[in-house]
């Protein structure tokens, strides 16, 4: 007996559980499969996008991977530009010294070839100086003509050598 209890028992949720199903089927299973279909679908369309966005961010990727390849390269050839111009500046400061020291020198040469003359002109005055003075002095001495004018001739003789 206690076997047709546990019988009855088992029917009546047997006959429980297919009356809930039918109900549902024909009332809610549309809904509920619906609702997961939807699901399904919106779940795969976040896949597709979070796939397409990966493709776009590698294509990205090797955009700036190219970009970053251009710029080094680019930073090569204006640091050798940047080079070739220090070169260049170089070059030309130094042809602007030397030009600097020729024009120097130049100014050092013509200085000391007009101080030369101004030596000679110099020593030339003095020497006619002295001259008179030593000529005043054998005139003193000697008064005659005759000597006097060889002595004359003589230093103008000189002076033309000089």
């Amino acid at each position: 007996m206690e076997n047709i209890g546990i019988l009855k028992e088992i029917l009546v949720q047997i006959f429980g559980f297919v009356i809930v199903f039918l109900v549902m089927k024909k009332f809610a299973w549309k809904g509920l499969l619906g609702a997961i279909d939807s699901r399904r679908h919106k779940i795969e369309a976040e896949f597709k996008g979070i796939e397409d966005h990966k493709a776009s961010l590698a294509k990205l990727e090797k955009d700036y991977r190219a970009r970053l390849e251009n710029i080094e390269q680019e930073g090569r050839v204006k640091i050798q530009e940047a080079a070739n111009v220090g070169i260049a500046l170089a070059r030309d400061i130094q042809d602007k010294a030397r030009l600097d020291a020729q024009k120097t020198i130049d100014r050092a040469q013509a200085e000391i070839m007009q101080d030369v003359a101004k030596a000679k002109i110099t020593m030339r005055s003095e020497l006619v100086e002295l001259s008179s003075l030593i000529a005043e002095k054998i005139i003193r001495e000697k008064l005659d003509v005759k000597e006097h004018e060889k002595m004359v001739d003589q230093f103008v003789k000189d002076l033309q050598k000089i």
